[in-house]
Order: structure tokens, then C-alpha cells, then sequence
């Protein structure tokens, strides 16, 4: 059987995509569901909530050893046979031993939700960008549906004139060329825009296929953040309560921790114990307290011998401490480079809007004679055609630079969580 695909009118794909949604959702909205709803996130929360149930097992005493033995050959003291031996020894560490491995078992664990923070921020990074790139894409297919209302126009013109006997069929077909590669366009633009909700829906652990709604104002965003770029770049922005910067000092408290447990390591270690002997009572001769049991207090130290693995110990955390202390100037390093290039790329595109501004002034102009001189016969309808054409690509080029300084501004916003 001949199965025949049935293509979905674009005016319905238009409607679908590009028109008023149910449930609009800010921006910001979509962070809060973000951090609440984020798989990845609540795994790395409860990563860090199994770590700090650790400290509360090493602040605990050693188990209690209980032990039993039998005299298979019995040892015939004075007062009998002993028979069995049945013991309990209780070792006791060093006096704060116990209190620092908790303390160190904690400081490994704080820096975990630095790494959720980090993660977060970077997790919002691409909601941002999705969200932007979206809202540039809608803005576009905006641009694209004035576009066709212009073909129309100059398609009634060309209708025109082949009337008056003054104009070609061919530019009419010209014109139906156009239309359908901006409706071409406008198809991609959808593709690219369901790509983008993946993209957000799979941040936010929501169903693939919902709909979400990135209509904003763009163009206030665009002037808000050239507002505040120049500042930024003139300054010198303080990164230091960034968690990826962070946990390099948490990290460290860790090693510091470490350190003063190697400390208590190479103290000696007590222990308590006692033993209950069953003494049996002998037949051959009836000795005071014949067959009395035995009760044996104990108490033992361990002293730590060789000194030079606590020395070695010591000297590996004095290492990393240092090596973190490089780590963190590494990262700064690069989070203010990003965070230079991110303005670099804003002040490049804020001249292209510029440019594009001036640009379109012109040619809007240009278009209205044009216009009005191929109505009467005195210009060609490819220069026409040429106009409007280069109008729509200023416009395209416009919405595109807006985009990118919004994504730039995304960037940055990753790094000057507090600014």
C-alpha cells in the first residue's frame, strides 16, 4: 500500500510555534524551576548530604572487641584447671583524635556544595542562552513575516504594471521566489526554535515537547546591557565570591584539617580491657579458695613508631594546599578572560547595530523613491527587488547582533553572580 506524507501547511507550523502560548514563563521563572526541578542538581545536593552524614561516623569510639577462648590443654594453676577465657578490650584515641577526623570528614564534604552552586550557575548559563537564542529566533521570524507582507506589496506593484503594459510576468514569478524561500527560512527557523526547547525542557526535567514561550523584549535587554559594559570593563570585577573560585579555599581548610589529624595520628592510642577466667577445682587437693575464677583488668598503648610517614603525610597536604592556591589563580585567570571576551564580542556587535542603524536609515529611504520611480517606469524592477532584499538582510543581521550581546551577556552574568 502507497503511503503518501502529507506536509504540514506552514501557515499552521507558524501558528504553532510562533503564536501566543497558554503558559508564558519568564525568564526568570524558568531559573527558579530550574534549581528546584534539575536532576543533576539533586544529585549533586544529595551527594553532598551523604557526605556530611560521614563526620557524624568518625566522632564515634572503635567497636568494643569481645573475645572467648576454650583451654583445649588446660593450665593447672594452684587453685584449679582454667577452662575458659571470655574478654572485652575498648581502645580509647587520643584525646580531640575523634573530634578532628569528624572536623576533617566535614571539611571534605563542604566544598561538594560549592560544586552544586558552580554547576548551577553554569546549568542557568545554558537555560539563558537557549532562552535568547530562542527569543532572537521568534524575533527573526518576525522580521521574515514583515518580509512577506513586503513581496505582497511589490507583488500587486508588479501586477500593476503588467496592466498598465509597462512591467514582466517574470518578476512576478522573481517575487513568488522570494516568498517561498523566506517561507523556507521561516521552516528552518522553527526547526532551529523546537531545538532550543529541548534544550530548555531537558534543563528544567520537563516532557521534550512543551512549549515554551521566550518573547521578550529584546531591545531593552540589548540597551540595558550596553549600559553596563562599559562600566564593567573599566573596572575590575570581584570574582572572589564565585563558588567556582571558592571551593579552592574550602578545599584547603580540608587540607588544613588534614594536617592537625596527622598531627593527633602520631600520638599513642589507649585501650581498656578486662578478661573473666573460669577456673575449674581440683580433686587432688582442696588449696584455699579452690577453683576460684579469675577477673583480669587490662589496659595497652600504642605509640606509633616510625614518625616519617606522619612527617610525608604532612608535607603531601603542604603540597596541594599550594597546588590549589595555582588552581585558583588558573581559574580566575580564565574566568576574567571569558569574561573579556565576552565584552569584546558585546562592544563588536553594539558597532554592527550601529552600523546596521545608520544603514537601514539609508536604505529605508532609498526603498520609498525606488518605490515610487518603479511605479512610474524609472527604475528597474531588479533594483528594486536588490532593496528590499538588502532591507530584510539589515533587519536579519540586527535581531542576530541583538542575540549575540544577549548571550555575551549570559556569560557574563555566570561569573558576576553578585555585581
Amino acid at each position: 500500500m502507497r503511503m503518501l506524507k502529507a506536509k504540514v501547511p506552514l501557515t499552521l507550523l507558524l501558528l504553532l510555534f510562533f503564536c501566543p502560548r497558554v503558559s508564558a514563563q519568564s525568564l526568570d521563572s524558568l531559573k527558579t524551576e530550574l534549581r528546584q526541578e534539575n536532576p543533576e542538581l539533586r544529585a549533586l545536593l544529595l551527594d553532598y548530604e551523604a557526605a556530611m552524614k560521614i563526620g557524624a561516623q568518625q566522632n564515634q569510639l572503635p567497636d568494643l572487641e569481645i573475645g572467648a577462648g576454650v583451654f583445649v590443654l588446660p593450665v593447672e594453676t594452684r587453685t584449679g584447671p582454667q577452662q575458659f577465657r571470655i574478654g572485652a578490650t575498648q581502645m580509647l584515641p587520643w584525646p580531640g583524635k575523634l573530634a578532628a577526623m569528624a572536623a576533617t570528614a566535614d571539611a571534605r564534604a563542604r566544598p561538594l556544595l560549592e560544586k552544586v552552586a558552580a554547576r548551577q550557575l553554569m546549568l542557568i548559563y545554558k537555560l539563558e542562552r537557549a532562552y535568547y537564542s530562542l527569543a532572537g529566533l521568534e524575533a527573526r521570524a518576525v522580521v521574515l513575516r514583515e518580509s512577506l507582507a513586503l513581496y505582497t506589496s511589490l507583488d500587486r506593484l508588479a501586477l500593476s504594471r503588467i496592466e498598465n503594459g509597462k512591467g514582466s510576468s517574470v518578476d512576478v514569478y522573481r517575487i513568488q521566489l522570494q516568498r517561498q524561500q523566506i517561507e523556507r527560512q521561516l521552516e528552518e527557523l522553527i526547526y532551529l526554535g523546537q531545538q532550543e526547547m529541548v534544550t530548555i525542557n531537558e534543563l528544567l526535567d520537563r516532557p521534550a515537547e512543551t512549549q515554551v514561550d521566550a518573547r521578550v523584549a529584546i531591545a531593552e535587554r540589548v540597551a540595558e546591557t550596553l549600559d553596563f559594559a562599559p562600566d564593567l570593563a573599566a573596572d575590575d570585577p570581584d570574582l572572589s565570591n564565585h563558588p567556582g573560585l571558592r571551593i579552592y579555599g574550602l578545599q584547603q581548610k580540608a587540607n588544613r584539617a588534614a594536617i592537625e589529624l596527622t598531627d593527633l595520628d602520631q600520638r599513642p592510642d589507649f585501650g581498656v580491657g578486662v578478661d573473666y577466667i573460669a577456673t575449674g577445682r581440683r580433686d587432688d587437693l582442696d588449696p584455699l579458695r579452690n577453683g576460684r575464677d579469675v577477673i583480669l583488668p587490662r589496659a595497652m598503648v600504642t605509640i606509633p613508631l616510625s614518625k616519617r610517614k606522619f612527617s610525608a603525610k604532612r608535607q603531601e597536604e603542604e603540597v596541594r594546599i599550594l597546588a590549589l592556591d595555582a588552581r585558583r589563580e588558573s581559574t580566575e585567570n580564565e574566568f576574567r578572560a571569558e569574561i573579556r571576551r565576552a565584552l569584546n564580542t558585546i562592544d563588536n556587535a553594539a558597532n554592527e547595530l550601529y552600523f546596521l542603524r545608520e544603514q537601514s536609515q539609508v536604505i529605508d529611504a532609498t526603498i520609498s523613491i525606488a518605490r515610487s520611480e518603479f511605479t512610474n517606469g524609472k527604475r528597474a524592477f531588479d533594483e528594486l527587488l536588490r532593496l528590499e532584499n538588502q532591507l530584510i538582510g539589515y533587519r536579519t543581521k540586527t535581531v542576530l547582533a541583538q542575540t549575540i550581546i544577549l548571550t555575551q551577556r549570559a556569560v557574563i552574568d555566570r561569573y558576576l553572580i553578585n555585581q
